[in-house]
């Protein structure tokens, strides 16, 4: 009975959004190629142009550059590239990555080393080892879905990545996001199974069934499910400072939740409508970007220039209390569907899998 009840849920549900669809998806098309904007500083934002999907990024330790994942077409595992913006020029810059490895690998040993042309960065993740070392995490779905190791560096004053490793999650999962862990492993969120049929995946999606959960990987012990992160399309990531505790958003059940790496309990949550990534400024508090728009009926496809302007809001958390503040609400010019929210002294960076810029706001502002 359960089940007829959910089967005549998901139906009505689905002929309504797909009418919803037919009747709208034109006037959202047409209402975004009018909206198109120039590069120029308006409301109170000042974009940094130049980048294909700037879905994610990292603040380099010096506090001058961040580092930048440009993702290729989501779902369809295009190639991307990874970035610098320098703050102080506001330019955008390449860093040169080396591929051959020399020395100990840091992640599995049997994992091989990716094609390269066909590198497709997501979620990244930069934090220093316990023997000081930088290391970046990428989630790159270029032929393979797997978690590169990189060893952040300076050579000449110029910043560069050498390729250490990667390992390769169980399965043939859609991974997002990944959040480093001091002694070497990483923790990354599988969204759903690559090979699960659409209509089923929005089945689940729609009546919020679990469709995946987040990996711990550690070097000795390899891919173990992280207990207690269950969720409908876990997205963004990320670890307290001590390694504690994990904050994960699960975007199709609207909640950021906490839990306790070590005993796997929910340890709280907050509500958040379609959490995309989540990153912890140096005081601890988390900031969730937050997606306004019905995923169903509008999207991003058919921007091919210029950002995606679907309505977004930046959240604030207080990660002991999971009290929120809606920092920005934000719908229009010059920026729109925001994936991540960087804080960066008194300022935010946001980045957008759907646009060709990094748009930041002054906090001081509001």
């Amino acid at each position: 009975m359960i089940v007829r009840q959910n089967l005549i849920r998901f139906l009505s549900i689905l002929i309504l959004t797909l009418t919803l669809a037919s009747c709208s998806k034109n006037t959202e098309t047409a209402d975004r190629k009018s909206d198109y904007v120039s590069c120029n500083p308006t409301n109170g934002m000042i974009p940094y142009c130049g980048f294909t999907n700037p879905e994610d990024m990292v603040i380099i330790a010096d506090g001058a550059k961040l580092l930048v994942s440009e993702m290729g077409v989501f779902m369809q595992d295009s190639p991307g590239s990874l970035s610098l913006l320098d703050l102080v020029s506001g330019q955008k810059q390449s860093i040169k990555i080396t591929w051959v490895t020399e020395g100990k690998s840091w992640g599995d040993n049997h994992c091989p080393q990716p094609q390269t042309s066909l590198f497709s960065p997501h979620g990244i993740d930069l934090t220093t080892r316990n023997d000081g070392k930088e290391q970046l995490l990428v989630v790159n779905h270029g032929g393979r879905e797997a978690v590169e190791f990189f060893e952040l560096s300076q050579l000449n004053n110029e910043w560069q990545l050498n390729w250490k490793g990667c390992a390769l999650p169980p399965d043939d999962p859609f991974i997002n996001d990944v959040a480093g862990l001091k002694d070497g492993g990483f923790l990354v969120t599988q969204m759903w199974d690559k090979n699960q049929a659409y209509l089923m995946l929005m089945f689940k999606y729609l009546m919020g069934i679990n469709t995946g959960w987040v990996w711990e990987w550690q070097p000795l012990h390899g891919f173990n499910k992280l207990a207690g992160s269950s969720g409908t399309a876990p997205n963004g990531i990320v670890v307290s400072h001590d390694n504690s505790k994990v904050y994960v958003n699960l975007y199709g059940d609207n909640k950021t939740i906490k839990i306790d790496r070590r005993s796997g309990l929910l340890d709280g949550e907050f509500e958040v409508q379609q959490p995309d990534n989540i990153t912890m400024d140096e005081d601890g508090n988390l900031w969730v970007a937050s997606h306004k728009h019905n995923p169903i009926t509008q999207d991003c496809a058919e921007v091919i220039e210029g950002p995606c302007l679907l309505p977004f809001e930046i959240i604030k958390a207080d990660p002991k209390s999971m009290q929120t503040t809606v920092m920005l609400s934000h719908h229009g010019a010059p920026t729109g569907y925001s994936t991540v929210a960087l804080k960066v002294a008194d300022n935010i960076y946001m980045g957008s899998a759907h646009g060709d810029r990094i748009v930041s706001f002054a906090l001081q502002n509001k």
